[in-house]
């Protein structure tokens, strides 16, 4: 059955009840305006999560722009939706295998792995890159770490659709990153402003949130043109506010109203790396990834095609 139709009961979350200073942490509790009803994780802890469960419920005023929930009767995730990511020099890219071998579903579920083979470390990560790309609105992940190695560092996020200038003068949005065995995760925002000019503490670029690390968790971004706020499991942590600098062309602290595309991925590291070296004893790393969704406003128009879930 299409898991679409089989969503459990939903508890509901306040709005967000009190205002916060320009990048402050939000109050432990709260929920951004446009993810009200969220539910923290309520998970059966076997992997056959049915529905997209834990979602919010999609508002009157909000509509599906794109969802994946991982039942294709294919091993190979949707190649409408996505395509692997492709290896590069960059840290996070730099294994990346080019196979569905180590990125592939099966029973509702999205696997990512990072493992050693031959000899080889090879991991696995996919994108939406030309294929979907929005602008504003909000995504929910509903993801757990089923296996964490020393080494491992995991990732949803999304990147500027090209053009972009250079990195990071259009922009990064890390909904959620996750480090070897550590109980938190990092939600952050790659600006030229915050990396390059030191302005990473004024306005907050970056927040870590606990989680229980082996459960079922949502990871989740509301993004419009005033703000990007992150959350787990409904709860919000990190404010990122457009300040509208004067200097916005030169600054570029608010890159982010042009559209961005998704990336879910499982890296290893390495010397010299963030997630520091590598524990080849403690390999496999598998990251699990039961759905994805992105709501939009409706009287918003992207601009990109509408991409549902078969």
């Amino acid at each position: 059955m299409d898991k679409r139709f089989m969503m459990t009961g939903i508890m509901g979350l306040g709005l967000l009840a009190m205002s916060c200073s320009s990048g402050d942490a939000l109050p432990e509790g709260d929920t951004p305006e446009l993810l009200t009803d969220m539910v923290a994780d309520q998970a059966d802890t076997d992997g056959t999560a049915s529905g997209f469960e834990g979602a919010s419920p999609v508002a009157e005023d909000m509509q599906v722009i794109f969802e994946d929930d991982f039942t294709g009767s294919s091993r190979i995730p949707d190649q409408d939706k996505w395509v692997l990511c492709e290896r590069s020099t960059s840290n996070w890219a730099r294994y990346l295998s080019g196979s569905y071998d180590q990125a592939y579903q099966q029973d509702g579920i999205l696997y990512l792995k990072g493992e050693l083979s031959d000899g080889e470390y090879l991991t696995g990560g996919i994108e939406t890159r030309g294929k979907f790309e929005f602008q504003h609105g909000v995504v929910e992940c509903r993801a757990r770490f089923a296996q964490m190695p020393q080494g491992g560092h995991t990732g949803i996020w999304m990147m500027p659709a090209p053009p972009a200038l250079q990195w990071p003068k259009s922009g990064e949005i890390d909904i959620m990153e996750h480090l070897n065995k550590d109980d938190i995760v990092y939600e952050t925002v790659h600006t030229w402003y915050a990396d390059d000019m030191g302005h990473g503490d004024d306005p907050k670029a970056q927040q870590t949130a606990s989680v229980n690390k082996a459960d079922w968790n949502i990871y989740g971004v509301e993004w419009t043109a005033d703000k990007i706020i992150y959350t787990v499991n409904g709860v919000a942590h990190l404010e990122y506010p457009n300040l509208h600098l004067s200097g916005e062309d030169g600054d570029y602290q608010w890159p982010f109203n042009h559209p961005f595309y998704l990336i879910l991925s499982q890296s290893l590291g390495g010397e010299g790396t963030w997630a520091g070296a590598i524990d080849d004893s403690e390999l496999p790393a598998v990251f699990e990834i039961d759905w994805i969704r992105v709501t939009q406003k409706k009287t918003q128009d992207s601009g990109v095609p509408k991409v549902k879930a078969d």
